[in-house]
C-alpha cells in the first residue's frame, strides 16, 4: 500500500518570510529616499519664493522711507519686546552692536516672524551698508531722484544727490548716477578664480555696483543662522570654509577684502567632497561645501523698483 505524502499546510517558510521582509525594507527605503528628496526640493523652491517676497517688502520700505531698514538683533531672547525691530541709535545710525547679529526686522517691515524664518528653521541673516540704512537726522541715501542720468557732477555732503541745477545734460550742476553709487553698498563674490575672480566680483562697491543689502538663508545645514530660540547654529560641527564669511555675528569691513566679502558661491552640498584628515579630531573641513541661498540686488535695482531711480531734469 502506497503511503500518502503529507499534505502541505498553507503558509510561508522562514526563508520566504525573510525574502518578503527584505523586499518590504528595500521598498520602504526607496519611498523614504524619494520622499526626503521631494521635501528637500520643495524647501529649495520655497526659499527662492521667500527671498522674492522679502525683496518686495524691502523695496516697499525704501519707497516710503528713502532708506533701508537697519538690522534687528538676532540674539535677543524670544520674550524681548524689541525682537524683530530694527536697532537705530538716537543719532539715526544703525546700532553697531546689532549689525553683526543682524536678522531681517520683520516688525519694522510690517511682516510676521514666520516670513523671515527659512524652510530649515533659521532666521534670515541680514547684511546692510549702515550708511544706506541711516535714519534722520542722517542723510537718507536710498533716493536718486535728484540724480540725472546725463550729468557729470559729484555727490553732495554725506553722499547724497545734490539739488539739481538744470540744465543737467553734460554738466556738473547735477550728480551723476556713477558718482552717487561709488563706494556704497556691499561686495559679493562667488569665491572662484582667486584674485582675478575677486577683482571681477558680482557686486563691486568701489565701482558702484555694490549690493544694497544681502539676505541670507543658511540652507539645510543652518551654519551661521540664529534659530527661533535666538541660538546661533553651528551646523553639523564641521568647518565649511566657503560659508564662513556668511555666518551671522561676523562683522563686515569696508572696503571689502577677500576675507570679509559676502560669498554667493555655486550651490554644492555634495558630501562626497568631504575631506577627512587622518587621525582623531579636528573634524573634517569641507572646502567646497556651500548650501546658502542669498539675495543681493544692486542699489540701482532696488531704487528703480521703489521708483526712486535717477531722473532727467
Amino acid at each position: 500500500m502506497r503511503k500518502q505524502s503529507p499534505v502541505r499546510k498553507p503558509g510561508f517558510t522562514l526563508i520566504e518570510m525573510a525574502i518578503v521582509l527584505v523586499i518590504i525594507g528595500l521598498a520602504a527605503a526607496m519611498l523614504l529616499t524619494a520622499g526626503s528628496a521631494m521635501l528637500d526640493n520643495q524647501r529649495r523652491k520655497a526659499v527662492r519664493a521667500q527671498l522674492d517676497t522679502l525683496d518686495n517688502a524691502m523695496a516697499q520700505f525704501v519707497a516710503v522711507n528713502k532708506r533701508l531698514p537697519c538690522p534687528a538683533d538676532g540674539h535677543l531672547p524670544v520674550v524681548s519686546p524689541t525682537l524683530g525691530v530694527e536697532v537705530v541709535d538716537a543719532g539715526g545710525t544703525c546700532n553697531a552692536a546689532a549689525i553683526p547679529n543682524g536678522i531681517l526686522p520683520w516688525v519694522t517691515l510690517g511682516l510676521s516672524r514666520a516670513d523671515i524664518v527659512d524652510p530649515w528653521g533659521g532666521y534670515m541673516t541680514y547684511r546692510v551698508d549702515p550708511a544706506l540704512a541711516a535714519a534722520a537726522p542722517q542723510p537718507l541715501l536710498m533716493n536718486m531722484s535728484n540724480c540725472d542720468p546725463s550729468a557729470t557732477g559729484a555727490a553732495g555732503a554725506g553722499g547724497i544727490c545734490i539739488t539739481p541745477a538744470p540744465p543737467c545734460t553734460g554738466t556738473a550742476g547735477c550728480t551723476s548716477p556713477a558718482s552717487f553709487l561709488a563706494n556704497k553698498g556691499i561686495d559679493i563674490w562667488d569665491g572662484q578664480n582667486g584674485a582675478a575672480g575677486f577683482a571681477a566680483r558680482q557686486n563691486n562697491r568701489i565701482l558702484g555696483t555694490g549690493a544694497a543689502y544681502v539676505i541670507i538663508s543658511h540652507g539645510p545645514n543652518g551654519l551661521g543662522a540664529y534659530n527661533t530660540s535666538a541660538v546661533l547654529q553651528n551646523g553639523d560641527g564641521i568647518a565649511i570654509k566657503l560659508e564662513t564669511t556668511n555666518r551671522n555675528n561676523t562683522p563686515m569691513s569696508f572696503p571689502a577684502t577677500q576675507a570679509s566679502v559676502i560669498l554667493d558661491a555655486p550651490l554644492n552640498d555634495n558630501l562626497s567632497l568631504e575631506a577627512t584628515p587622518p587621525g582623531p579630531p579636528p573634524p573634517p573641513t569641507r572646502e567646497f561645501y556651500f548650501d546658502d541661498y542669498l539675495s543681493h540686488p544692486t542699489i540701482m535695482t532696488v531704487l528703480n523698483k521703489a521708483n526712486l531711480g535717477p531722473r532727467a531734469h
